[in-house]
């Protein structure tokens, strides 16, 4: 009877430690018909006057501003997200830095990156750059 009782509470452990493991994977609607709003990059405070952001929508579609506006398809695979076919507007902003998160965006997007949603925090990161998003819906 003590085996078994042990072995019950063996699986039930091994259960639940799986289960917690796979709670942190993100899902689809984790993300979809959700606003983040820049508030990192590289280590930088971002101000939050620029509106850089991203904007998810159904079945993945991504759509969002940094000097200029994209839009795009993502898969979300495994805590990595990846897309295909980003089309963005290339006109040349006053500011700098987010010229530069033009090219880091869309390098992230269409090279795939980490992807990582804790604390109503969004992070986005691949070797070279780590953008970190806050949840800011509209409504």
């Amino acid at each position: 009877m003590k085996k078994t009782l042990l072995l019950i509470s063996l699986f039930t452990v091994a259960l639940v430690m799986s289960g917690c493991y796979e709670t942190g994977k993100i899902q689809d609607t984790d993300l979809m018909h959700h606003r983040f709003v820049l508030i990192n990059a590289n280590g930088q405070d971002i101000s939050l006057d620029d509106q850089a952001e991203l904007i998810f929508g159904e079945k993945m579609t991504i759509t969002g501003k940094m000097c200029n506006q994209f839009s795009g398809q993502v898969i979300l695979d495994k805590n990595n997200i990846k897309g295909t076919g980003v089309a963005m507007i290339k006109m040349l902003c006053n500011d700098d830095q987010l010229n530069q998160l033009d090219h880091v965006i869309q390098q992230l997007i269409t090279d795939g990156a980490k992807i990582n949603l804790t604390n109503n925090q969004l992070t986005l990161k691949n070797n070279k750059n780590e953008l970190i998003y806050q949840l800011k819906d509209l409504m």
